[in-house]
């Protein structure tokens, strides 16, 4: 009988702690259960940064006084894009002065604070006679690049693009003394030199892309970024869909030319080589004098095919008024929608949420995976990388999670779809329900970048799905039964 006692105790001993310590362990157990979120794609325009309408202001700087810039700084904050064109024909024989570069500083630190993303052009001429306005010296052109770039430079994290190379009629890059090659080399390299690298150059024509990328073909998605002058170099075409040459933006449909120089490509060619070059520089401008080539179907093949993000809002008046009075007819979510309306809702990027799915292999695995399909339905990509993440919002607290996601949307490329994922440690979240919302946002600017979907919204982001996670069912009843109260 004692020898029973000692065994029973024995028993007792060993087997309390092991069916104790397996009980506890039930509690790292995870019963997820995951349902997406119904993914309605919208019509609406979206206020994203770096795509859209631009809005132009001139200003002419002089050699003394200065600019009253309260208007300026009096808009409501938000995104969008501006263009500023600064004239420097008061300093075609003299340096820019104290005054005009204190001009120059109050207008971009204004505009800085409105949060807008500018485009800025330097120019002599708004005439169209640049031989007539512009220094008679090229040293002093290069002057005023560096003496511009100084303050330009202050302003990296709004100035986007600077347009042109100071020199041609309007600024444009033709009509000037100084756009033989030789000239034209050394104001873009000298311009390249002097400016911060994260800001894109602009050139007015792919003829004058090749010949300073000095390349006859366009950048490929390993060369894409990679702090090259071809990789910094995008476009303007203030000619778009004026003519068939784009008013001498392209060659007559009848010049003959080799693919492998860097001489002018008649249409067809030349939009091919954007379509492929504009993957990854911008391309923006505004459109010219009605003519069938900007009639409304014809425009918005050549503004997908040239991957066009931006266009000046109130030119040409003749050509938006008639893409208004145009109807588009084709996806229904767009159907019966006015030409102009379409392709604002176009112009950039446009992401919009597809699907999500949920994985989790077995109770007890430490790692859950989340994948998302996006796709983008804009013209053009994204030229700038956004912050991409998810948030995962307890509905019974307020408390949340946020899941990074490694990705860069400057090859979230226009028709293209998008595959997400993410891992994460979900014995680290608590039971309950968590709605999952995709958030992205330009690191740059501040701003949030809304996907296409009715039910995204700027403040908490894209709906995804939700997540319920349950425990071992009646944890606590099982303890308190077989291990007892204390």
């Amino acid at each position: 009988m004692k020898k029973a006692k000692i065994l029973l105790i024995l028993f007792l001993s060993t087997a309390v702690p092991v069916v104790t310590g397996g009980i506890y362990r039930l509690k790292d157990l995870r019963f997820p259960y995951y349902e997406p979120a119904v993914y309605s794609e919208s019509a609406r325009e979206l206020d994203n940064p770096y795509i859209g309408w631009y809005q132009l202001y001139n200003y002419l700087l002089t050699a003394d006084g200065s600019y009253d810039t309260s208007e300026i700084s009096e808009q409501e904050y938000g995104p969008g894009l501006v263009m500023l064109q600064f004239n420097l024909q008061n300093f075609a024989d003299a340096p820019v002065s104290e005054a005009g570069l204190r001009q120059l500083t109050d207008i971009l630190a204004a505009w800085h604070s409105t949060g807008r993303q500018l485009i800025v052009r330097f120019l002599y001429d708004w005439d169209g006679n640049a031989p007539e306005q512009e220094p008679e010296s090229l040293s002093l052109i290069l002057e005023h690049m560096s003496q511009t770039a100084e303050i330009v430079n202050r302003h990296t994290d709004c100035i986007y693009i600077l347009q042109g190379i100071f020199v041609g009629s309007w600024g444009e890059m033709h009509s000037s003394n100084y756009m033989n090659e030789e000239d034209m080399l050394t104001l873009v390299h000298h311009l390249a030199s002097v400016t911060n690298p994260d800001i894109f150059l602009a050139v007015r024509t792919p003829e004058q892309w090749r010949t300073i990328a000095q390349s006859a073909a366009p950048l490929s998605a390993s060369e894409a970024f990679d702090g090259s002058l071809a990789a910094r170099l995008s476009l303007f075409n203030d000619g778009f869909m004026g003519s068939e040459t784009d008013l001498g933006t392209y060659a007559e449909a009848d010049a003959s030319f080799p693919l492998s120089g860097f001489g002018k490509r008649f249409r067809q060619a030349e939009l091919l080589f954007q379509e492929e070059l504009c993957l990854y520089v911008p391309n923006g401008g505004e459109v010219v004098i009605d003519n069938p080539y900007n009639d409304f179907p014809a425009a918005v093949q050549d503004l997908a095919r040239a991957h066009v993000s931006y266009l000046n809002s109130t030119y040409d008046r003749d050509v938006l008024s008639k893409w208004r009075e145009s109807v588009y007819h084709g996806e229904p979510l767009f159907d019966g929608m006015d030409g102009y309306d379409y392709i604002s809702r176009h112009l950039g990027y446009r992401y919009v949420l597809r699907a999500s799915d949920f994985s989790f292999s077995l109770p007890r695995a430490e790692t859950a995976s989340l994948s998302l399909v996006l796709e983008n339905v804009g013209f053009s990509g994204s030229y700038r990388s956004f912050d991409v993440s998810l948030t995962l919002k307890r509905t019974e607290s307020s408390r949340k999670y946020v899941l990074p996601i490694q990705t860069d949307t400057r090859f979230w490329n226009p028709g293209s779809e998008i595959l997400l994922e993410t891992s994460f440690d979900i014995q680290k979240l608590t039971a309950g329900t968590y709605e999952i919302f995709l958030n992205i946002s330009d690191p740059v600017s501040g701003f949030p970048v809304l996907p296409a979907n009715e039910e995204a919204d700027a403040a908490k982001g894209c709906p995804v799905g939700s997540l319920t996670i349950r425990k071992f069912p009646q944890w606590d009843s099982i303890t308190s039964a077989l291990i007892g109260k204390k």
